[in-house]
């Protein structure tokens, strides 16, 4: 069986090596085309980000802004999440949109066009998370 995750180490050397390398304020994000029909996450923490607390924390809020941006996403990505050392003063919307931009970024978003349409590009909030904010 497939796991839904990145989880070897040829894997992700893999993904280092082929895949694009995209760079935002936050994070940095290698996207591998792959063989399946979903896409598979792998986030990697650096032990210099801080203590297994916030190193968790971290990751804790990665997997949950990638499922929430799966819906978004086209399938068929292996993508690899590295967040930088200034992430430990980012907040959760900071994290997701930085996400969300760099997955732009990428052209890995389903449609594109409906996202470029609905919002102005002067809109500095994130266009998924804006409803989850208010509540």
């Amino acid at each position: 069986m497939i796991k839904r995750k990145l989880s070897k180490t040829s894997e992700f050397k893999r993904a280092f090596s082929e895949g694009r390398r995209i760079e935002g304020k936050n994070l940095i994000i290698f996207i591998l085309k792959n063989d399946y029909d979903f896409n598979r996450l792998g986030i990697i923490v650096k032990k210099e980000t801080g203590k297994a607390v916030v190193r968790n924390r971290i990751k804790r809020r990665l997997k949950e802004a990638g499922r929430l941006l799966n819906k978004k996403l086209l399938s068929g990505y292996d993508i690899i999440v590295l967040p930088k050392n200034n992430i430990r003063e980012s907040s959760y919307f900071e994290i997701c949109y930085d996400l969300e931009r760099l997955f732009i970024k990428g052209n890995c978003f389903y449609k594109k066009e409906e996202v470029n349409r609905r919002f102005k590009p002067t809109q500095r909030k994130s266009m998924l998370f804006l409803k989850e904010k208010k509540k």
